[in-house]
């Protein structure tokens, strides 16, 4: 049985190739964006980092009448 005759089983459709090509597609792009979050985090910023910027953020208070 030559290798083409085995590979015979493998025969789809195009409604199946678009199918497994569309599954393909979703896991190399999940891969993409999982490994893009890694390599572009950032650190968790400190508790007195993050009060210090809310701290800048917050507003002034209202001048007396």
């Amino acid at each position: 049985m030559s290798w083409r005759a085995k590979l015979g089983m493998f025969v789809l459709t195009p409604q199946e190739q678009r199918t497994i090509a569309f599954i393909v597609l979703a896991l190399v792009l999940g891969l993409a964006t999982q490994h893009y979050r890694r390599t572009h985090s950032h650190p968790p910023a400190s508790p007195d980092e993050m009060t210090e910027a809310t701290a800048s953020i917050s507003p002034s208070p209202s001048p007396a009448r």
